[in-house]
């Protein structure tokens, strides 16, 4: 496990289910035909912007899902081809070099999130906007989300901002059971 671990809160009371985070990373990252880091799900209903509830309470709220960049990754421990890994900032990366494509790492995360470049042959994914992050800048997706639903920041330090963020709103990640202890929380 790395020192450092990068990690994101995600509001689920912000959230409009715009898709702004996922056109974003598709743009900006160049992501080819039917690929996409980011999706965005309905809470409660298999149908997207299906209110769940019925009137006078209906409900309608979002959770988007990427990936989890998790501290103890099933994609990195079973992967094949060792293309699979954790860098120093704690965030789960593809050696594109080194991937032969098999899938093997997107079977087992049971965040679906590696996916297979139509056009390469081989698995990609989030990479939390590495080369944003050498700059001092957010990642797109934190960026372009209009309401502000997606906080970004250093989970490993107790005393940083989102931190104090999961401490205080109980903020709690998506499938805790996988044992695969996710970075992304929800509020």
């Amino acid at each position: 496990m790395s020192e450092k671990q990068y990690g994101m809160v995600i509001n689920t009371t912000r959230c409009i289910g715009c898709q702004t985070c996922v056109v974003s990373c598709k743009i900006n990252h160049q992501i080819p035909g039917e690929v996409y880091w980011n999706s965005v799900e309905t809470i409660g209903s298999k149908n997207m912007y299906q209110p769940t509830g019925k009137y006078p309470n209906p409900v309608l709220a979002f959770r988007p899902r990427i990936c989890n960049h998790c501290s103890e990754p099933a994609c990195v421990k079973n992967c094949p081809t060792g293309a699979m890994h954790k860098d120093q900032d704690g965030i789960v990366s593809v050696n594109r070099d080194v991937c032969i494509g098999c899938g093997y790492c997107s079977w087992v995360c049971g965040y679906n999130a590696p996916q297979l470049d139509p056009e390469k042959k081989v698995m990609s994914k989030c990479t939390f906007c590495s080369e944003r992050l050498e700059k001092g800048e957010k990642p797109y997706c934190v960026e372009a989300c209009p309401a502000e639903a997606r906080i970004f920041g250093v989970i490993s330090d107790p005393h940083s901002e989102i931190s104090r963020l999961i401490a205080s709103k109980h903020a709690q990640p998506l499938l805790p059971n996988l044992g695969t202890v996710p970075s992304i929380y929800y509020i």
